[in-house]
């Protein structure tokens, strides 16, 4: 009898999760204005990077960085999702989401790289180590991705969420570089409650309000429906990145809730994107596994990929 139940309730999952990817697949992908964007309106999304971003300490730099000295209050412990967290805030009443491995290290790493690339991105960092004060919860002292909720960057504030289909920069090289980016990355987790619109007081990277791909944990392993391998090198290495071209569109081999969105992005999609990724540094590419908190065998081989990767892209025709 309990072995049927088991039956049961895994059917009653695979029904769902179709009738989800279903869903998704019937979503109209649309513009949000008549015509293309502005060039002050593509700031929004993507600023050309100047090359030289610090990449171990990111938009933030050591400034905004969080204190693993000082003690954290938690206010809230966060189960859901793949990794667990807490809302914390430090003796300086400043309050931050922590998360906890294994996508604290993969949505460090992937937040410095969307932002080497010209993609704002909040301040976030990795604490190897950390302490609460009381009650002590079950994750302190393990490794964290820590990020503030309004940071000193400009008056930066969280104003709400954006999705992929629905956007002022649907059919532009921009966001669907964006989206290629995240198949580099393994990123299948795509869901508009990942993504933040943040609005500034004082312009910052050109642009006073920011569209941003958001809670990147899921990179550095495989895409996928469900439970997706992440920060994991082998799966990453083993995983192809383009399986060819079609009518004159690239077949990427990803697998998740939202194909749709790759439908229409061309060679010249790809070409774009990885021609920024190649052109970053080692001494960057390094900077930002460092800041992921990586060791450097493990580092030296995602970035091995990566690199492999972008001369994949590289050399598309058409």
């Amino acid at each position: 009898m309990r072995s049927f139940s088991i039956v049961l309730r895994t059917a009653a999952t695979i029904v769902l999760v179709l009738a989800f990817e279903t869903a998704c697949h019937r979503r109209p992908i649309k513009s949000t204005q008549p015509g293309p964007p502005s060039a002050p309106q593509l700031a929004e999304l993507w600023v050309e990077p100047d090359g030289t971003r610090d990449l171990f300490y990111g938009v933030g730099g050591k400034r905004l960085a969080p204190d693993p000295e000082r003690k954290y209050k938690v206010i809230e412990i966060k189960g859901a999702g793949f990794s667990e967290g807490y809302t914390l805030v430090d003796p300086d009443k400043r309050e931050w989401s922590a998360k906890l491995p294994p996508e604290a290290y993969s949505e460090v790493v992937s937040s410095r790289i969307l932002w080497a690339l010209g993609y704002h991105q909040p301040p976030i960092y990795l604490l190897p180590k950390w302490d609460a004060n009381t009650p002590t919860p079950a994750g302190a002292r393990l490794p964290a991705r820590f990020r503030e909720k309004n940071p000193d960057l400009n008056g930066l504030q969280d104003e709400g969420q954006w999705s992929y289909y629905e956007n002022p920069f649907v059919g532009t090289r921009q966001l669907n570089g964006l989206l290629v980016l995240q198949v580099i990355l393994g990123n299948s987790d795509l869901k508009d409650s990942n993504n933040a619109l943040y609005q500034l007081k004082v312009p910052l990277e050109g642009a006073k309000q920011w569209y941003v791909a958001r809670d990147l944990g899921q990179s550095f392993g495989r895409s996928g429906t469900m439970n997706a391998p992440r920060n994991d090198v082998e799966a990453f290495e083993s995983t192809a990145f383009i399986r060819g071209i079609a009518d004159g569109k690239v077949q990427f081999d990803y697998k998740g809730r939202h194909m749709p969105l790759f439908d229409n992005i061309t060679p010249a999609d790809v070409r774009w994107i990885c021609d920024r990724l190649n052109r970053l540094t080692d001494r960057q590419l390094q900077d930002a596994f460092r800041a992921g908190g990586y060791e450097r065998e493990v580092a030296d081989r995602f970035i091995r990929k990566l690199k492999q990767k972008a001369a994949e892209g590289l050399a598309l025709k058409g």
